[in-house]
Formats: C-alpha cells, sequence, structure tokens
C-alpha cells in the first residue's frame, strides 16, 4: 500500500463512510435497473411532436439528448439499430454507466477516487459529444 492511501479495513467513521458507499452503490444499481425495466415496459410513440423535452417544446428546435429517452427504451426492447437512429449516443451511455457501476466495487474496496483531470477530461469529452451530434443533427 503506498502512502496516503486509506486503510481496506477502518472503524469508526471511517468504516461508516465505507457502509454508505457501498449502499449508495446497491442504490444507484437498483435505480438503473427499475429505469431498465421502465424503459423495457414503455413503448415510445413514434409521433415527432411527442416530446417531454422543455427546450424541443419551447423552440422547436431539438436539444443534444433529444431522444435518447427514446433510444434508450428501444435499446432497453432489444433494437439497437432503431436505438442508434433515435440517438447515436443512448448505447455508449448505457453500456459506460452499466461499466462505471460494475467498475465501482474495486474502488470501494481499495479507496480509490479518480483525479480531478480525468472527471474533467471526461465531462468535457461527454459534453464535446453531445454538441457534435447535436450540430450535426441541425445542419441535417
Amino acid at each position: 500500500m503506498s502512502a496516503g492511501s486509506p486503510p481496506l479495513a477502518c472503524a469508526g467513521p471511517c468504516a461508516a463512510a465505507r457502509g454508505r458507499a457501498w449502499r449508495s452503490w446497491r442504490n444507484a444499481g437498483l435505480a438503473m435497473l427499475g429505469a431498465w425495466l421502465l424503459l423495457a415496459a414503455w413503448t415510445p410513440p413514434e409521433d415527432a411532436a411527442w416530446s417531454v423535452c422543455l427546450f424541443r417544446r419551447v423552440t422547436h428546435v431539438e436539444c443534444p439528448t433529444c431522444g435518447m429517452t427514446r433510444a434508450l427504451s428501444l435499446l432497453a426492447h432489444g433494437r439497437p439499430a432503431a436505438s442508434l437512429a433515435k440517438h447515436p449516443l443512448a448505447a455508449p451511455l448505457a453500456a459506460e454507466a452499466a461499466l462505471l457501476w460494475l467498475l465501482a466495487p474495486l474502488a470501494l474496496v481499495r479507496g480509490w477516487r479518480p483525479p480531478r483531470a480525468w472527471l474533467r477530461a471526461w465531462a468535457v469529452a461527454h459534453g464535446a459529444a453531445l454538441l457534435i451530434v447535436w450540430g450535426a443533427r441541425l445542419v441535417a
């Protein structure tokens, strides 16, 4: 173990924090499972006028995430090609969320946290991907 790494076994406030972290991980998994089951049970309407997006309703222009809910629902129905047509980032986002959830126990056990620079780069990459998709949609 390197200097500055938290011990694997801890007591008191450290143990309470670890317990909260594990409960948060479990609850996040249950929330994702519940959302996936809801998306699998819901059949999105094909009517393009139907939208939960406030930006689209007000401006009549699609936002960067317009179609994401429908795309995730189609993915949950086992229709990846239709999902890709609705929003090309839905499948990568779902895969990324599942992968991060599966890898989180390693971070919890080892007490590891990603460096802030990684988190910034991750957020910028996601924002850039959304803006690129949005720009392509606006041009098309």
